[in-house]
């Protein structure tokens, strides 16, 4: 490619940008998700928030309850654990505890109903493991808060308890309460072993899946605007007046990346919004949200080179898609042959998105099926899939960089294939043109020079 076939391009991209970010649909549409990304994390924490309350956020001013009964199907008060603990709170320090042995659980649940100032304290085995049920009677006096304050008391002593009962200690709690993995061990040629994680967690897979559906919206959005604007005008005849002093080559070029940014910069002002939002929300709440709900071992992934790679990746796919969108668009005569013209780009996008979705799903099994490999270097599913497997740190980087330079080396020849064809058809006005009639076009244009 010479360097007089760019002439021109940063006037093109200059006016394309700015044009973009006048556009009122498109800043209505980027307000939105920028106060999403911005209100989704507090919104978020106070919902997860309210599900696992602290036992001081149960805390009562007063009660109701004289009186306590203990029915203990699991004999866990006769090996040491004190159902007694909740006395020690000044509001309850008057109940009276009485346990009641030799009655089944029923018929003391009848004789509440006739206490109203009465609760069951009820250990019993359930499901998930111990239960601590706290039972009010038909007619009680007794507040439901007073209750949950209670039973939130009793769980957080039987946390204690039961590393007391088995003499758990201090280093061994430590280990119980720390991340892990399984790694599979290899042995190679030589009998030396060497790791391997052979496959990713349900947590790491879900944060594949959803930066996949983040690029593939943006993708489709990024190409559906080159598409758009270099129809738009073809139509309107403005190309008959720019070929005078700009390139097809610079034209396709300064739209495309024109767009390119402006969905990098629509990323990356997300991301930063909804960063700033958790270290916020952090300071106000004490707790650190995406820390907590992200896959475990994701922030140590999360390095410059790998997030700048990410990035790249991303560019270099809005930029693939946007060429071939930018072929689309020239191919039409009006903008009512614009969605019939588009199938082939919708195709193009269905399969390459589709192929990295089941990709991330064979992860969750294996990191060597020839289904992961094809999807992270097959150029048109890479964008979706690679940024993700960047980002939680699996697959060998012999892999990824071969994928990003047969990313680019693509990049270059559809660039090149389409300023030919666009410089062809630009001013094309015979019948509507199919997907099929694109390759005579092509032959037209190898090796030779127009307008």
């Amino acid at each position: 490619m010479k360097k007089s076939e760019f002439r021109g391009w940063t006037d093109v991209f200059r006016f394309t940008l700015v044009e973009t970010w006048k556009n009122r649909s498109f800043l209505i549409f980027m307000i939105i998700m920028w106060v999403i990304c911005f209100f989704s994390v507090p919104v978020l924490a106070l919902i997860t928030d309210s599900k696992k309350r602290t036992t001081e956020e149960y805390e009562v001013d007063k009660t109701n309850i004289e009186t306590a009964y203990v029915v203990d199907d699991i004999m866990f008060t006769d090996i040491g654990f004190d159902v007694a603990v909740f006395q020690r709170k000044d509001v309850f320090k008057n109940v009276k505890i009485q346990k009641i042995r030799g009655k089944e659980y029923e018929e003391v649940a009848k004789q509440i109903d006739e206490e109203p100032n009465s609760i069951i304290i009820h250990l019993t085995i359930g499901m998930n493991g111990a239960s601590f049920d706290i039972v009010r009677g038909l007619e009680s006096k007794v507040g439901e808060k007073e209750c949950d304050y209670i039973g939130s008391i009793l769980v957080k002593e039987f946390d204690t308890f039961k590393y007391e009962v088995t003499g758990t200690g201090a280093e061994q709690l430590r280990a119980m309460n720390s991340q892990y993995e399984v790694v599979a061990l290899m042995e190679q040629e030589d009998g030396e072993f060497v790791s391997e994680k052979a496959h990713i967690s349900e947590a790491k897979y879900w944060f594949v899946y959803a930066l996949l559906f983040i690029i593939m919206m943006i993708v489709t959005s990024s190409s559906s605007q080159v598409a758009t604007a270099v129809a738009q005008d073809k139509s309107t005849k403005v190309m008959e007046y720019l070929l005078t002093s700009v390139r097809p080559m610079a034209l396709v070029f300064g739209k495309v990346v024109a767009h390119m940014v402006s969905t990098v910069m629509q990323l990356g002002i997300s991301l930063g919004l909804g960063l700033i939002s958790n270290v916020l929300t952090a300071q106000f709440m004490g707790k650190n949200f995406l820390k907590t709900k992200l896959p475990g071992g994701i922030f140590e992934n999360i390095t410059i080179p790998n997030v700048v790679l990410a990035l790249l990746t991303v560019a270099l796919g809005v930029m693939l898609y946007g060429f071939i969108a930018g072929l689309c668009g020239a191919m039409v005569r009006k903008m009512e042959e614009l969605q019939e013209s588009l199938s082939m780009l919708v195709m193009l996008t269905i399969i390459g998105a589709y192929l990295a979705m089941f990709a991330s799903m064979s992860m969750q099994k294996t990191l060597t099926s020839p289904l992961f490999y094809t999807a992270v270097l097959l150029p048109i599913s890479s964008p979706f899939l690679l940024p993700g497997v960047m980002l939680v740190g699996v697959g060998a980087w012999w892999m990824k960089l071969l994928s990003i330079a047969i990313l680019l080396v693509l990049d270059i020849v559809i660039l090149t294939a389409s300023a030919r064809v666009y410089e062809l058809l630009i001013l094309y006005n015979g019948s509507t043109l199919k997907p099929k009639d694109l390759f005579k076009f092509l032959r037209q244009a190898k090796g030779g020079k127009t307008a």
